[in-house]
């Protein structure tokens, strides 16, 4: 008789799919055992991917707005392509650079808001329809949106400048890259024990960081082929072949009869949705109330009581914080440090190089003591699992306080290579994330941890709205006379998060 995962206070103790179950090791050969190490090296195509676009669709974006823009003019245009014309010198100028950052805006709006009511939907379909499924939608919605962008860099003139927010749009209904993490964190915790979650969601988050090489390897290809077009190809192709990966070769991560199991329970909640109401209650409220739930029902203390809530702040002022940076980075350094664009692509394969060997070399060592909880059927479940819960909750805060030390140190550096040293130091706060998640995936049933990632995206699409408006006009307030207060107020925001993390009780 096939093994159950053991559940203790509603915390899985034993990966859903236990290795040392008959269902895994007789009955399924390793090409058809679900594992997250199926995932790593995915992770890492997608992240390198995604990465050949940071630079390029923004030069891209900006040259098709400088070309519409002087198109309704009636002026002279030029040729998208190739990339070494006389375009910079009709585009480098304040008029064309504040259309473009209003354009980015409106493109952002358009993938944010539709994403904030599909990915808690997405999540909760993965507790029942299984975890491949969201991943081929996102990967789905990343193709059209890249193929999007060679059509209009292809026929500008005939389908116009804003046939683009049609991509930004199937981007945020398929849930786009967020959907992507929230799934591949969904399967990993599918098929991990929770002492070993921490270090393979860092396996994770630093996959995400190798994607940082992305930049550097797309101004390779746009410098060899002198045609920004071809990174999109190049990123079609990637995506294509994902797509096939994840339907044909991906193991499913959940059994028939753990999907069948999640679906009872779903039903028994009775949900219907006959009206705009309960369908905006279902896409978006619902996903949300699983963080309000008692998650200790013998304590009446409510920082006990309340755990996912407070993590789930903690990880929107994390996500908050990050999207900061995305707002300001390139105009502050550009400002400050007079840094090119090859400048900038050194300084994030710095950043990439240095999260990564704390993710994936320095955290696994830390994190080795405590990867034998739940080994030994003898031992006290509970005492270990709070010895767990302990370690990773001083780690956050640990990490958090570092990460915020950090952003200050981004505001008093007066050179580059300070700025470069605030970014080393910053590296070992980059931690917080995979601790937040095991934190967060061990605190409810296996069943709700789909609904529980969608509900974090739903926060994040939130996130990705407001965070960028109220960074944004305060550093076009600040950039006058003092551009470097902007990293103070990020640092304000993890200060505040380290000071949650404070009453968070393990």
């Amino acid at each position: 008789m096939a093994t159950q995962p053991r559940i203790d206070n509603n915390y899985e103790v034993e990966p859903l799919l236990s290795p040392t179950s008959p269902t895994s090791n007789e009955k399924k050969v390793w090409y058809k055992t679900a594992s997250a190490y199926w995932l790593l090296p995915t992770f890492v195509l997608i992240s390198i991917t995604n990465g050949l676009g940071i630079t390029t669709k923004l030069q891209f974006y900006l040259r098709a707005v400088c070309y519409d823009y002087y198109s309704s003019k009636g002026q002279p245009t030029f040729s998208l392509n190739p990339t070494n014309d006389y375009s910079d010198e009709y585009c480098n100028n304040a008029e064309v650079q504040a259309i473009t950052s209003r354009f980015l805006m409106i493109m952002n709006l358009c993938s944010a808001i539709p994403a904030i009511f599909v990915l808690g939907p997405l999540g909760s379909l993965s507790d029942i329809k299984g975890r491949k499924i969201n991943l081929l939608i996102a990967t789905i919605g990343s193709t059209l949106t890249t193929l999007n962008i060679l059509l209009v860099g292809t026929y500008l003139d005939t389908l116009g400048l804003y046939f683009l927010l049609i991509g930004s749009l199937i981007e945020g209904i398929t849930g786009g890259f967020l959907s992507i993490v929230a799934a591949s964190y969904a399967y990993a915790t599918d098929c991990t024990p929770p002492a070993q979650r921490s270090v393979i969601f860092g396996w994770l988050q630093g996959a995400l960081f190798i994607g940082l090489l992305g930049p550097m390897i797309g101004g390779w290809i746009v410098e060899i082929t002198n045609n920004l077009l071809s990174v999109f190809y190049v990123m079609t192709i990637i995506y294509i072949i994902t797509f096939l990966f994840f339907l044909y070769i991906l193991p499913e991560s959940l059994t028939k009869e753990k999907l069948l199991e999640n679906l009872n329970r779903r039903r028994e909640s009775n949900l219907t949705l006959n009206t705009l109401k309960s369908w905006l209650y279902y896409s978006v409220f619902n996903p949300l109330t699983i963080f309000f739930k008692n998650n200790n029902n013998n304590n009446d203390n409510f920082f006990s009581k309340y755990l996912l809530l407070l993590l789930a702040s903690i990880n929107t002022l994390l996500f908050a914080a990050m999207m900061g940076i995305q707002a300001i980075f390139l105009l502050y350094v550009t400002l400050v440090f007079k840094w090119s664009l090859v400048d900038q692509g050194y300084y994030l394969f710095i950043v990439g190089l240095s999260r990564v060997f704390v993710l994936l070399v320095l955290f696994p060592i830390l994190n080795d003591d405590n990867e034998q909880i739940f080994v030994d059927d003898d031992v006290n479940i509970n005492d270990d699992e709070k010895q767990m819960r302990k370690f990773e909750v001083w780690v956050l805060r640990i990490a958090l306080l570092i990460d915020a030390i950090a952003y200050a140190g981004y505001g008093l550096a007066t050179s580059g290579s300070m700025f470069i040293g605030a970014t080393v130091i910053a590296s070992l706060g980059s931690v917080s994330s995979s601790v937040l998640k095991s934190l967060q995936t061990n605190l409810v049933d296996p069943s709700q941890i789909g609904q529980l990632l969608g509900a974090l995206s739903v926060l994040e699409s939130i996130t990705r709205i407001i965070a960028p408006i109220i960074f944004n006009a305060l550093y076009s307030i600040l950039v006058i006379t003092s551009p470097n207060l902007i990293w103070y107020s990020i640092a304000s925001i993890l200060v505040i998060a380290c000071l949650i993390s404070f009453v968070v009780v393990h």
